[in-house]
Order: structure tokens, then C-alpha cells, then sequence
């Protein structure tokens, strides 16, 4: 019942046929073996390609990236608001310390993944988008404090803007 090497039963295979690529006699290729290849390559050229999905470009894909780069702006902002209110310490009442930032950073973090899942930012890009939004915006924010005090004021506080301004220079870069 074994014929097979390996003591593999002749029932368990099917269509156990060895055919070599050339024929016995001769170092020629076999003809069977070279039509068989060009049947498999007429099935293949005969197959749908798959649909080409298009990768970049457009206006909703560069609103897409503006989107997720607006999230990481908005998760800093968020962050220190939660932090503010969570806390109630002005920016500069206790010094600037790695742990504020990463606190901010933590949080923004966070809340950029969440809001990565419900505006369905999947490709990479847009996660570079969104972190480059978080830097931006942690460099940058007290510009907008400067530029629009009356925009933070119902959001934070009048005393946290006045500490804002009084703190940081409009023209330069800064984390507060």
C-alpha cells in the first residue's frame, strides 16, 4: 500500500503524475511542460486586474490631511484646557516642567487617537498630519492667545489669558 516515497499510500494522492521538464532522452525541453506554462499564462493575462485604488491627490485628500492636522492643533488646545481646569493652575505659577508637557502631550494624545477613530484617519500621512498639528500648536499657541485674547477668555479664563500674554513674547516660539 506505501509505493510512494515517504510511505505515503497511493489512495492519498491524487493525480500523482511526475512529469520532467525535459524529456527523458534528450536535454530539450519538454513540449508538454512548455504548453502547460503558457496556459497558465494566458489564464493569468485573461484575469481581471484588481482595481487601482487611487492613492493621493484631490480636494478631499488635501482637505483630509488640513483636517488632520487642524485634530492636532485642537487636541493641544483641548489638553490644556482639561489640564487648566483640571488643576486651576495658571501657565508659569509653578516652572515649566517635563512633566507639564508630557502631561499635555499624554493628553492630547489621547485624544487625538480617539478622535482619529471618528473622523477615520487610517493612512499614515494623516497621522503626520495630526502630530505635526500637536507640535505646531504646542509651540504656537500662545501667538493666538496674544492675537485673539477674546476667543480664550470664555474658554479658559481672563486671569489664565492675562497670564498668557504676560508671560510669553507673541514673536517668539514658546511652550508655556
Amino acid at each position: 500500500m506505501t509505493g510512494r516515497p515517504g510511505g505515503i499510500p497511493k489512495t492519498a494522492i491524487i493525480g500523482w503524475h511526475r512529469r520532467p521538464m525535459t524529456a527523458p532522452e534528450s536535454d530539450t525541453p519538454d513540449p508538454r511542460f512548455a504548453e502547460r506554462v503558457a496556459r497558465i499564462e494566458a489564464r493569468r493575462a485573461k484575469a481581471c486586474p484588481a482595481p487601482v485604488r487611487k492613492r493621493g491627490g484631490g480636494r478631499r485628500y488635501a482637505l483630509s490631511l488640513l483636517g488632520a492636522f487642524a485634530v492636532g492643533c485642537l487636541v493641544v488646545v483641548a489638553a490644556r484646557y482639561a489640564r487648566f481646569h483640571l488643576t486651576g493652575a495658571l501657565p508659569g505659577a509653578s516652572p515649566l516642567e517635563g512633566g507639564t508637557l508630557l502631561a499635555d502631550m499624554g493628553l492630547a494624545f489621547l485624544a487625538g487617537v480617539l478622535l482619529q477613530q471618528v473622523f477615520r484617519f487610517r493612512r499614515p500621512e494623516h497621522t503626520g498630519a495630526k502630530t505635526f498639528g500637536m507640535v505646531v500648536a504646542i509651540f504656537t499657541m500662545h501667538m493666538v492667545v496674544h492675537a485673539a485674547p477674546g476667543l480664550f477668555e470664555p474658554v479658559f479664563s481672563a486671569e489664565w489669558v492675562a497670564q498668557v500674554i504676560h508671560l510669553t513674547d507673541p514673536t517668539k516660539i514658546a511652550v508655556f
